[in-house]
């Protein structure tokens, strides 16, 4: 019987996150009993060994969140908590100094902290002081941490330079096969339907891919043109701005979904033919490799993306489409254009993604040296 727990606490992720539950808790799960704690979603509910324990406290304080945190801890009494998050750090320090001195904190670090979007409705002055703050805060949580999980090489650097007696390891984002619908590719030379998911923004790059689907109709008229569109508005600015984009569709075919969970999400992209990528190219997106890039892959098809160094420094993207100025709509539509009229190009791509994913960016690929790691923690 297992005994030994592990506990994940974060305040951005949702409980059901790819890589939270279904890479890193479902591996854990098969020697640990696993909670994940959130203050992202209402929900409770126990699967095999995992149990999830989350509760909405967007509007709360940060002292109301650490406190919750607290009282899960002492339910559960983990022997390693895993932390996507600072205020989480804070929660898991205090457990081991008042509860359990031997228990074991490690921060997985996916994002940059601070990030622009804790910064985008300040002022200017006021990013300043907002930016320091945050980052002070974070170095200070860090400094209770026995160890870090690094999803990327740019955003270990910070904490690899300030902290760099501290065990670290590096587990990318590569996805779990077992949960990705893999249809085979296939393309019509009269039809195309380009994929977009994510936070639909300017920032995210939804602008330049609508401008590449209507240059597209442009150069070929008589193509039916489909653009896909998962994901979700930050504010109704920005829903606004989209709604605007697509008032004029040109003859472009639009549908639009929601937020997706991992489980449905795969499912959503089985009739995309190409997904582009085509966020501003600035100093924290650049050094920000896109999670989503692995499950195109998985999914065995051509990308277009941004030429993101992240990007360039794990994979070589040629193999399987281009790297492009993001607002180069002229370039990127003859790209798409030379795969509708070389089903050979374009199948070549495919295949090649798909046999990356299966032979190298999966999570089986990187499953042992994260239990591995784990395992040093283990008291």
């Amino acid at each position: 019987m297992k005994e030994r727990t592990i506990a994940f606490l974060t305040t951005s992720h949702l409980p059901f996150d790819d890589r939270i539950y279904y890479s890193m808790a479902i591996s854990l799960s098969k020697s640990y009993n696993i909670v994940i704690v959130a203050t992202t979603q209402n929900i409770r509910e126990i699967s095999g060994n995992i149990n999830v324990c989350a509760e909405d406290k967007a509007d709360f304080s940060k002292t109301e969140k650490i406190d919750f945190f607290l009282n899960q801890l002492k339910a559960y009494r983990p022997g390693v908590i895993i932390c996507s998050e600072p205020l989480p750090i804070i929660a898991a320090y205090k457990y081991k100094r008042k509860e359990a001195e031997k228990v074991s904190i490690l921060y997985d670090i996916t994002e940059w902290y601070p990030s622009k979007k804790q910064l985008i409705h300040e002022s200017f002055p006021a990013k300043i002081y907002v930016f320091f703050k945050l980052l002070f805060f974070n170095l200070f949580a860090s400094c209770f941490v026995d160890g870090f999980i690094f999803g990327e090489r740019y955003k270990s650097l910070p904490y690899r330079l300030a902290f760099p007696l501290k065990k670290w390891a590096l587990i990318s984002y590569y996805p779990n096969l077992d949960f990705i619908k893999f249809v085979e590719a296939s393309l019509n030379p009269k039809h195309v339907c380009l994929g977009y998911t994510g936070k639909i923004s300017l920032e995210k790059g939804i602008k330049n891919v609508w401008e590449v689907a209507k240059t597209i109709k442009l150069k070929r008229p008589e193509l039916e043109v489909k653009v896909k569109v998962i994901g979700w508005f930050g504010d109704e600015k920005e829903e606004k701005i989209f709604n605007q984009l697509i008032s004029t569709n040109n003859g472009i075919s639009v549908e639009l979904l929601g937020r997706q969970d991992f489980i449905t999400f795969s499912e959503t992209l089985k009739d995309i033919d190409i997904f582009l990528d085509l966020r501003k190219i600035d100093l924290e997106n650049s050094r920000c490799l896109p999670i989503k890039l692995y499950y195109y892959i998985a999914c065995g098809r051509p990308v277009i993306y941004s030429n993101l160094k992240a990007i360039r420094k794990e994979i070589e993207v040629n193999q399987f489409g281009y790297l492009v100025k993001p607002n180069n709509a002229d370039l990127i539509s003859n790209y798409i254009l030379n795969y509708i009229d070389h089903s050979d190009i374009f199948l070549k791509h495919s295949h090649r993604a798909r046999e990356l994913a299966l032979n190298n960016y999966n999570w089986r690929a990187i499953e042992p040296a994260f239990l591995n790691y784990i395992q040093k923690f283990q008291n």
